[in-house]
């Protein structure tokens, strides 16, 4: 396996995780990141999505190509930005800075090792 890919493990395990905790446990997720609880089908259906992106992350771990991985730290950064943006105009409480933390790391180690 080339060395690129590996970050991907962490990214696959962080896309599970996510898409586990929203579809079975969101109100736990919830109360970490400030939010609510709530009994809305959302963010169990987000979570579905969420861990549909997971099949393409072992597919990348796997079979991924330089160009598609590298789409992926794109996607993945401009995620970020808008959680940024959404804490900015107070629309998101301050506590998702915390995960656009997490995946910008997950990004910027996918991006170095790109460049290897």
């Amino acid at each position: 396996m080339q060395k690129m890919y590996k970050s991907l493990y962490g990214q696959l395990a962080y896309v599970l995780i996510s898409g586990l905790q929203l579809v079975f446990i969101p109100n736990i997720m919830f109360a970490t990141f400030g939010l609510e609880p709530t009994q809305e089908i959302w963010p169990r259906i987000m979570g579905v999505l969420v861990l549909a992106l997971s099949f393409y992350y072992y597919a990348m771990v796997h079979h991924g190509t330089p160009q598609v991985v590298r789409a992926t730290v794109y996607g993945r950064l401009f995620f970020c930005a808008g959680l940024v943006v959404f804490v900015l105009i107070g629309l998101g409480p301050k506590p998702l800075l915390l995960f656009a933390a997490i995946e910008t790391g997950l990004a910027l180690w996918t991006w170095q090792e790109l460049k290897k």
